[in-house]
């Protein structure tokens, strides 16, 4: 499996579509503590994107995306309506996201420039403007394709200089990240990965820093109790997902899990199931 694929498979990307047809005036997205991303997708007309200090004026079909939070305002001329999709990028209900800190602050694709983005976006304004049972669904199915697109795209662009899809697209270290992301349960000695990378332990540790934004110890740490947040939300036992993530004991899995989240994997678990049911 390719590494991009496996990401995705582990760090879950939601999408939820929050808008979609002819918007007049202004609309403004707010954002909360959860951490979320935004999507706009230009059909029709023209769209004025006001941030703090910043404004965004698009005039041609495009694809806005906001990785992480950013509150904005959506402005059209009341007398040109505006036709566009709009939607909320939820990355696992987790406070922090490898995917949302790897990519710019804000992407904006004209589509007539990016035509390997059409058949997908083609497909969801249909859904969007021409409705029938299931579209909210299927709408929702087709914005987390284009997430997947438009990391794909980040990656085949390959001017990332720091975070995870950087490291996706060093020579090097994309060897030891392979290695590391194959099996959560196995911790890799330092030595390994920098042997997998072909570099001296010196080098692996301050190049996997430098590019990576983190030690590849905590990127360890990390990479387990994520993968572990998975499994909790899959009804597995906190023990059973100790051992799966390859802690020998619960009290050091406990410390690990409280050290990256501030709770316990129960408290965190509780805090899930308190999430889902308020939804």
């Amino acid at each position: 499996m390719d590494q991009l694929s496996g990401l995705l498979r582990q760090f879950s990307v939601t999408a939820g579509v929050f808008y979609s047809g002819q918007l007049c005036g202004l609309s403004d997205v707010e954002t909360g503590d959860d951490l979320v991303g935004h999507i706009h997708v230009l059909n029709q007309g023209k769209l004025s994107i006001l941030q703090a200090n910043k404004k965004i004026e698009v005039t041609q079909p495009s694809l806005v995306f906001f990785p992480k939070p950013l509150a904005h305002r959506l402005v059209v001329d009341s007398e040109q309506p505006a036709e566009l999709v709009c939607a909320t990028i939820r990355y696992g209900n987790a406070n922090s996201s490898p995917l949302a800190n790897a990519l710019p602050k804000q992407i904006v694709l004209p589509l007539a420039e990016h035509p390997q983005f059409s058949k997908t976006i083609d497909l969801l304004f249909s859904e969007a403007f021409q409705p029938a049972d299931g579209s909210l669904v299927i709408m929702d199915r087709l914005v987390e394709v284009l997430i997947s697109l438009l990391l794909r795209y980040s990656v085949n662009k390959q001017n990332l200089d720091t975070g995870l899809l950087a490291g996706l697209i060093h020579p090097k270290l994309s060897l030891a990240l392979a290695l590391l992301h194959e099996d959560p349960s196995k911790t890799y000695p330092l030595e390994t990965l920098a042997h997998a990378a072909a570099m001296s332990r010196t080098s692996f540790i301050e190049t996997f820093t430098k590019v990576i934004g983190s030690s590849p110890g905590d990127y360890l740490v990390d990479w387990k109790i994520h993968h572990a947040q998975q499994l909790l939300k899959q009804g597995k036992s906190i023990a059973w997902v100790a051992s799966s993530v390859g802690y020998q004991s619960l009290s050091g899995f406990n410390r690990a899990f409280r050290s990256k989240t501030q709770m316990s994997p129960k408290q965190w678990l509780d805090g899930q199931n308190l999430k889902h049911a308020a939804s």
